[in-house]
Order: structure tokens, then C-alpha cells, then sequence
């Protein structure tokens, strides 16, 4: 949580489609301290920035949008500021070219509405610099350095969320909810929720506020507590098509692995175990490959046995169980109650098998 509203935000790609009326905005610069070179322009949507030359100490950019959305002017060396444009606005910068420092920045009321959580921000962030590097001193006292820097995460954690009670009906808002959440691992589904519940209106509607939506959907789909999402792919004949759902009255384990996977296959053994002491009693797996050839995985399945259902796709990571569930490495396994609700995740070794007796032999 103590890098969460820092507003460092990564250079991220979503593909933007709307259906919404286009404006073109414009920004005029002064650069203060040279006459010429260039700039980048991203508008973050996007894949690729554009390159802007600075003339005579200035430059000049436009482009058409349908709603206020980030953009990031950087320099050569990935350093950047960001601004939010706005349709129709005829925006004013002055940027310090050397240090990639915008002096100024008006025209958007956008923009203005993100200033405001930059200004609250900002005492705090300097504030953890000079902390955070007195940690690589001789005879720190680490302790507490530490209570400072959770005292300035607190403070900041309450910033944003002042900030989004204010503005939670704007694009701006919807657009540092979803950054949050895409740039920090420490954010769970549960926290997640608590800040896209102050979103409204436009916040919700903009396509920020909608990728948000979905973010939070898949975050959901490993968190303890939540359903866990129904899915259906076709088992290793090819011939039947199993559903998650087909699962439930049953205590079950979804089993994400592969079989180039050397940690997937080394819990084997154990879920092998777990299978024959507990299945009678109700319990099931159902694993779900993320093999790319169905031969491996057929070999695979020949090799160990495994006597309980297998299904795939055989897309590997592109899978349409990946547009559920976030599944950015393996093994990932995930424990469903009778109801299809996530009650444990990532059961390693003998954990499975201590799990089901606390379940299954009450």
C-alpha cells in the first residue's frame, strides 16, 4: 500500500474504442530553456507517441478525443510528466525541457481536477524521499524509519480517497482507480471494490471507469471470498464439454498447470494423494491446462495418471479461461466450497490434504 497513490503511473497500453462524439483538443508550449530539439506526446490509449518538434522555443500539439483522457510528454530518456486533455480544450504549457519539468500546465478543467490530488500528494512524496534513502545508512534505525514511511502511506491512502469521494463522478478519478489497480500487486479485490465504489456517473461510464469494471471482475476470480467464475472447455477426448458449475455440491480444486510446468508437475503426487483420501468424502479437482500442444498434454495425462477431469483449450496463456481468471504464472490452483465460493488459494504440498481434513472431516 505505501507506493499505491504515489501517481507513478506505468506506461500501460488498453485499446480504446467508443462510440462517442470526437473533439479535437490543442496544446500550445513554450520550452524555457531551449529553442529547439523535440518532445514525445502519448496519448495512453495508444501504442506509440508521437514526435513533436520544438521550434523557436516552442511547439504545438493536437489530437481528437471523445472524453478528458491521460496523456504523457516525455523526453529521450523515458523521463515524463502526465496531463489530461479534454474535448475541445486549448490547453498552455511551460516545460523545462532539460529537466522534462512542466512549469505550467492550463486550459483543461480536466487537468485542474488532478492537480488538486498532485497538490495533496506532493508534501507527502517529498517528504518520503530523504526516508526512504536513510534506510542505506550506517546504524539506521529501521524500526523507526518504517513507522514514519506507513505514518506517510496512511496519509496518502487517505488523500486518495478524499480525493475520489470529490471527484468520483470524472474520467480523472476512474483513470487513477484503474492505474492503481493495473501498477500495484499489493491491491486485492477487496480494496479494489472500496475504491470503485465512489465512482459515478461519468467515472463509471468512461472507458477508464469500464476497463476498472473488468480489472476488478478478474481480481475477484482468485480472491478468497468471491465466486469464482464459470467457465466450460472440452475435456481430453475432445468429445465432452465440462463447466465449473457442473462442480458444485462438491468441494473442488481448479487446478491451472501445463505440462512443460516442473513446479505443476511436482505437486502431482500430492494432489494424487489428496484425491484418493478425499474424493469419496466430496471432493474433486478439475484441472485446466495451459498447454499449447495437445500432444504434450495428452502425454502428460498418460504419464501421470490422473484420474480426475482434465480440460483445455490448448491455447496456452491465451486461453479463454485467461479473460476470466488473472493467471500470470503457474501452478495456480484455487479451492471452491460447495457454492463455487473461493475459500483458499495456492495449496501447496501437504496444506491441500490439512485444507479437506478441516473440511471434510468435521
Amino acid at each position: 500500500m505505501q507506493k499505491l497513490f504515489s501517481v507513478l503511473i506505468a506506461l500501460f497500453l488498453v485499446p480504446f474504442v467508443s462510440n462517442a462524439k470526437s473533439t479535437k483538443f490543442t496544446l500550445k508550449g513554450t520550452v524555457s530553456d531551449t529553442t529547439s530539439g523535440f518532445v514525445l506526446i502519448r496519448n495512453l490509449a495508444r501504442p506509440l507517441p508521437d514526435t513533436i518538434q520544438i521550434t523557436n522555443g516552442e511547439f504545438t500539439y493536437s489530437d481528437v478525443i471523445d472524453e478528458p483522457v491521460p496523456f504523457v510528454i516525455t523526453d529521450e530518456r523515458n523521463r515524463y510528466q502526465m496531463f489530461f486533455a479534454e474535448p475541445g480544450a486549448k490547453m498552455q504549457m511551460t516545460l523545462a525541457r532539460k529537466e522534462m519539468q512542466v512549469i505550467f500546465i492550463g486550459g483543461s478543467a480536466a487537468h485542474d481536477i488532478f492537480r488538486k490530488l498532485i497538490v495533496a500528494q506532493d508534501p507527502w512524496q517529498k517528504m518520503r524521499q530523504p526516508i526512504q534513502q536513510a534506510f542505506s545508512q550506517p546504524n539506521a534505525n529501521k524500526d523507526s524509519l518504517q513507522a514514519i514511511l506507513m505514518m506517510i502511506g496512511n496519509k496518502t491512502n487517505e488523500n486518495f480517497y478524499s480525493f475520489l469521494k470529490e471527484n468520483g463522478q470524472t474520467e480523472v478519478a476512474a483513470f487513477l482507480i484503474y492505474s492503481s489497480i493495473s501498477n500495484e500487486r499489493s491491491i486485492d479485490a477487496k480494496i479494489a471494490d472500496s475504491m470503485y465504489s465512489f465512482l459515478n456517473g461519468k467515472g463509471l461510464t468512461c472507458f477508464y471507469g469500464q476497463e476498472t469494471k473488468k480489472s476488478i471482475e478478474k481480481l475477484r476470480a482468485v480472491t478468497i471470498g468471491y465466486m469464482a467464475p464459470d467457465f466450460t472447455l472440452p475435456d481430453s477426448t475432445q468429445k465432452k464439454m465440462y463447466s465449473l458449475s457442473q462442480f458444485r455440491g462438491k468441494y473442488v480444486l481448479v487446478d491451472f498447470w501445463a505440462s512443460w510446468c516442473g513446479p505443476c508437475k511436482a505437486e502431482i503426487p500430492f494432489l494424487k494423494e489428496a484425491y484418493a483420501e478425499f474424493h469419496d468424502k466430496g471432493f474433486d479437482i478439475l484441472s485446466v491446462s495451459l498447454d499449447d500442444k495437445r500432444e504434450n498434454w495428452m502425454n502428460s495425462i498418460r504419464q501421470f495418471k490422473m484420474p480426475w477431469t482434465q480440460v483445455s483449450d490448448c491455447k496456452g496463456f491465451r486461453s479463454t479461461v485467461n479473460d476470466l481468471y488473472p493467471i500470470p504464472s503457474i501452478p495456480k490452483t484455487l479451492l471452491l466450497d460447495k457454492t463455487g465460493k473461493i475459500i483458499a488459494a495456492d495449496l501447496r504440498g501437504k496444506a491441500l490434504d490439512a485444507k479437506l481434513k478441516e473440511l471434510l472431516e468435521k
